[in-house]
């Protein structure tokens, strides 16, 4: 506290970092699906990392350890403001892609099957005082494809507090 904020009794305020949404997804996730569909994506030509909840890491150029360097990834994405960008794919899936080679899927089915769950969700996918700005210049409204975005970047969210690297792909060692 500083001699002013004895003077004046305020509290210092203590800021939440890195920010972490309330919303933690706790739908089932198919890992191999991830993996598959990360494959197709990349069209087998990178190497690839996927989380426990998801979140897929990729290398533009080799590494030597895939794990600790999807961690390092994870990590920058997480202590950095985690900016994304949705994509929508030829098969109607969501690739939320993060500011590092990363991001997530959200399944076509899965948004269909889960729908009023994002949908009843998705602000609690908000970090404290955080501010999302739409394409239409709108603060912290979104339109469908900007609650999808929510869903799947809450499950980076909840990777990046715990990492685990749970499956792996060598473009090389096929």
């Amino acid at each position: 506290m500083g001699i002013f904020d004895k003077l004046f009794n305020k509290k210092k305020e203590v800021i939440d970092f890195p920010p972490k949404p309330k919303w933690k997804p706790n739908l089932p996730i198919d890992l191999n699906q991830i993996l598959e569909k990360a494959k197709y994506y990349t069209r087998e030509k990178l190497q690839i990392a996927v989380f426990e909840f998801g979140t897929i890491v990729i290398f533009p150029e080799r590494v030597s350890d895939i794990n600790s360097s999807a961690l390092k990834t994870l990590d920058l994405i997480y202590n950095a403001h985690p900016d994304f960008n949705p994509r929508k794919m030829d098969d109607g899936n969501y690739l939320i892609e993060y500011s590092q080679p990363a991001f997530t899927i959200v399944f076509k089915e899965e948004i269909e099957k889960y729908w009023n769950y994002i949908e009843e969700n998705h602000l609690d996918g908000i970090c404290t005082d955080e501010v999302l700005i739409n394409s239409n210049g709108e603060h912290n409204v979104f339109n469908e494809i900007g609650k999808i975005c929510l869903f799947g970047r809450s499950k980076m969210f909840i990777d990046a507090q715990n990492p685990k690297v749970v499956l792996t792909f060598d473009n090389i060692k096929k």
